[in-house]
């Protein structure tokens, strides 16, 4: 199934017009349309908002989704958009691919400026998230321990353990974080 036809689906499913949708998830009715008309996917933010809308997680709406696969999907810098999800003003991550809902990893750059922190996370059993210290230190709470990661340092962990992202510390903390399967 493609994904607009699954949007409207699921639209159609919760009893919601395309106006409906639009003011329940904040995307604009132009968007929605697109999206259901197979004229454009979206953002991983308009995802986000339309699975919120709909009460499901991005994962359930991305299920039974099929698109032919590609070898590889490379992505010049200079053609690179960033898509970026902020946390709060200080705390952001920057999706590392194009196309997340048809992969099977979310690749991300977590960027955590002094006092910066994520928000509390738990995903779905069964999901793995990979962490790799870029610069600065940062602290990762785990189900209640606390991991400091430095550069170069990693931690590999079962994702549907609650989880957050800190940095108590005067310079930026970056970190790679690889999610599998893809939970946004």
């Amino acid at each position: 199934m493609e994904f607009g036809k699954k949007i409207r689906a699921l639209r159609k499913e919760h009893g919601l017009s395309l106006e409906k949708l639009a003011g329940k998830s904040r995307v604009a009715l132009a968007t929605l349309s697109r999206i259901e008309n197979g004229k454009g996917e979206g953002t991983f933010r308009t995802h986000q908002r339309i699975a919120e809308a709909f009460g499901i997680q991005l994962t359930e709406m991305y299920r039974g989704l099929q698109e032919p696969e590609q070898e590889a999907i490379f992505i010049e810098p200079e053609d690179a958009e960033e898509e970026i999800f902020t946390y709060d003003e200080k705390a952001s991550a920057i999706l590392l691919t194009k196309q997340v809902s048809h992969k099977q990893m979310l690749p991300q750059l977590i960027v955590l400026q002094p006092g910066g922190k994520t928000t509390l996370e738990q995903y779905r059993k069964g999901t793995e998230r990979w962490l790799f210290g870029l610069e600065g230190t940062t602290d990762v709470i785990v189900s209640k321990k606390s991991y400091r990661l430095s550069k170069g340092g990693t931690l590999y962990f079962k994702a549907s353990l609650p989880h957050q992202l800190q940095n108590g510390n005067s310079v930026t903390g970056k970190v790679i974080s690889v999610t599998s399967p893809v939970v946004l």
